[in-house]
């Protein structure tokens, strides 16, 4: 019998927390509307560098937890339809919220045609999709045992 990893419970604490202040500066955002949002550059800036650490921070934490399992995942999209199959979240999230990964790719790989109207939407329509995420996570890192992962 091949002897699972434990979870690194430090690196999926620290990455939660960076998780979490993405969604408290995101969150000034969803009471903004669009025009005042578009107006200020510093929104688009703030906004676009808060979304994309939020999404990588997805994307890390959920590999990591795959990978205690030896799952393997072929793209980051991937990531978020196994974390569904796995029983790690809902499949019916999982299925809704499997397109962040693309954006996650938008934003690192063609970022020059994101724009702040885009932008402000994502957010706006995401927001407590990313906030679920996070609280998934917590439960998972919470009841690891529960969910067959070793601790460290």
């Amino acid at each position: 019998m091949i002897k699972k990893k434990p979870i690194n419970i430090s690196k999926i604490r620290s990455i939660l927390f960076q998780i979490e202040e993405a969604l408290k500066e995101m969150e000034s955002f969803k009471t903004m509307d669009i025009d005042e949002f578009v107006k200020n550059k510093k929104n688009y800036i703030i906004a676009e560098y808060y979304l994309r650490r939020a999404l990588e921070g997805i994307l890390t934490v959920g590999s990591h937890f795959l990978s205690r399992l030896g799952a393997r995942t072929k793209d980051y999209q991937d990531i978020i339809v196994s974390l569904g199959k796995h029983g790690l979240i809902p499949v019916d999230f999982a299925e809704k919220n499997k397109n962040l990964a693309g954006y996650r790719n938008r934003l690192v790989h063609i970022y020059w045609e994101v724009t702040p109207e885009e932008l402000y939407t994502v957010i706006n329509q995401h927001f407590e999709d990313i906030l679920k995420f996070y609280i998934y996570y917590q439960e998972l890192l919470k009841n690891a045992d529960k969910y067959g992962f070793e601790r460290e």
